[in-house]
């Protein structure tokens, strides 16, 4: 299992949670088990959970049956982290923060792995760091191995811990954001223009053809999307 749990997913907060579900509706994501503290989506590669709060940026959420136990994992680890193991544990670092809760049956749902008829195939949650070198050493504490480091691994290292897929990449002044790869193509910026209408950016080569998409939700969270062809 991943250090930190036996089920991820990504916690999007917003003053408009029904709102911002419907945002997400539009972009093929489904109810995952909401209740009337918290909205649960997912569109087959991720889970996002639209809690009620003033927006702060995408973060983690964990579940794991023992808390104690990954407490012990993360101090030994020379991990800081506030919480306590009867409540939640929380880390933050990398340009989001993590959290960990008691696993329940509810929280332990598992993928379907089908890709998004708009958004292709999830790729990773891009995190802005100052340092990749010392990110990517600091991020190995918390269970994530790398997985990529070739070409400059100065700029750019992505990691995952089985669960959760990050992508470290070296910008001054980035943002957190969930990116995509897909088939893009005129018909399918066509649909997506239709659907999503100024939340989303198409990026076009000199030819016309579309190699990039950049969709704004609510509560400011940004995903990427890129064509198959540059992954």
């Amino acid at each position: 299992m991943a250090l930190l749990g036996h089920a991820a997913t990504y916690i999007v907060s917003s003053p408009n949670p029904h709102a911002s579900a419907e945002a997400w509706g539009l972009l093929g994501f489904d109810d995952a088990g909401s209740d009337a503290s918290i909205i649960r989506m997912t569109d087959g590669q991720i889970f996002i959970s639209i809690i009620p709060r003033e927006g702060s940026g995408l973060s983690l959420a964990y579940f794991a049956p023992s808390l104690q136990s990954v407490r012990d994992k993360l101090v030994a680890a020379n991990v800081e982290l506030t919480g306590t193991p009867t409540t939640d544990l929380c880390v933050h670092g990398c340009s989001t923060t993590w959290w960990i809760h008691t696993a329940t049956p509810e929280r332990m749902q598992q993928r379907t792995g089908e890709g998004s008829p708009l958004l292709g195939y999830f790729d990773a949650l891009v995190l802005p760091v100052n340092e990749v070198a010392t990110a990517s050493e600091w991020i190995q504490r918390l269970g994530y191995i790398l997985i990529d480091i070739g070409g400059d691994v100065s700029s750019r290292i992505d990691c995952t811990d089985g669960l959760v897929t990050l992508s470290l990449r070296k910008t001054d002044g980035g943002s957190t954001f969930l990116h995509y790869t897909a088939d893009l193509d005129a018909e399918w910026a066509e649909a997506a223009e239709s659907s999503l209408g100024s939340q989303l950016t198409v990026y076009r080569d000199a030819d016309g053809m579309p190699y990039m998409a950049r969709i704004v939700m609510p509560d400011d969270v940004v995903i990427i999307i890129t064509s198959d062809e540059l992954s």
